[in-house]
């Protein structure tokens, strides 16, 4: 009986039972922060914080106490702690990050405007939805651009069959590697609403999006919140065209891989450039 106790709490203080832990994100400043996300390190399991830096995220029976939760946001330095050490302190501050992204001056020099990607919706689409309970997903996909390239909007189609009152939306561009997503190109979170369907515009004009050498950049979006209509069930997708090349992006959270798939979406970039694509 004696080896039977000892086993049992040598294995009581290797696992957790499931549980739920609640906090809040906030920066240096005491702001909040705002859709940071929030990911269990190899393991499937992730939130994000709300409008107001809150989360709740729910621990699985097969994790450990050594395991680690690791905060992400743009324009912050990312946190990596213990789930231990975050059941005693559930409230987290995020550094800012340095500006490691060169600002690059256009005044003087002449470009030139071009809008890559589709500028109308194909008779032949199909559909890219997105789960409303699980705002962790990213979908999206890879453009090809100029060398010097300047990001003015970004355009896409939501399906005329979505059903909701308003949607909150998060956008997200990358550095692209081996054809998939690498790292984060933004200082800030770019967040969109809308009440409608079919063409959308995400003006990026006052974030200074420029990019110098480099092929392609990886944009993609994120559901982070929503309110339904009325007694009728939730539905949001974005169209998107199969092709054989493999753009079209998913990922189930920031600590996830991400799997690419033959198509775009019905989507573009208006841009302005100087030379030629690389």
């Amino acid at each position: 009986m004696k080896i039977v106790s000892v086993l049992g709490a040598l294995l009581l203080s290797i696992s957790m039972y499931s549980q739920k832990i609640s906090g809040k994100v906030i920066n240096e400043n005491n702001e909040v922060v705002s859709y940071c996300s929030v990911s269990l390190e190899n393991i499937n399991t992730s939130t994000i914080t709300d409008i107001n830096g809150n989360y709740s995220i729910d621990i699985p029976e097969n994790a450990k106490k050594s395991d680690y939760i690791i905060f992400e946001s743009n324009g912050y330095e990312d946190k990596k702690l213990t789930i231990e050490g975050i059941t005693s302190n559930a409230n987290i501050t995020l550094n800012k990050k340095a500006n490691a992204i060169q600002e690059i001056s256009i005044i003087g020099k002449k470009t030139k405007k071009d809008v890559l990607g589709y500028k109308s919706r194909p008779m032949l689409t199909f559909s890219k939805m997105f789960d409303q309970n699980v705002p962790t997903i990213e979908q999206g996909q890879i453009f090809n651009i100029y060398k010097w390239t300047k990001l003015n909007s970004y355009n896409f189609y939501i399906i005329p069959s979505s059903k909701f009152k308003e949607i909150t939306l998060k956008l997200n561009v990358y550095s692209v590697k081996n054809n998939l997503p690498d790292e984060s190109l933004l200082q800030e979170n770019i967040i969109f609403k809308t009440n409608t369907t079919g063409w959308q515009t995400i003006d990026l004009g006052k974030y200074k999006l420029i990019y110098n050498d480099l092929d392609q950049l990886a944009i993609t979006l994120q559901l982070v919140e929503n309110v339904p209509q009325d007694n009728v069930d939730f539905v949001f997708g974005i169209s998107a065209k199969k092709t054989l090349s493999k753009d079209l992006l998913f990922r189930y959270q920031s600590q996830g891989k991400w799997e690419a798939s033959g198509g775009n979406f019905i989507s573009n970039i208006d841009i302005n450039y100087m030379k030629d694509k690389k």
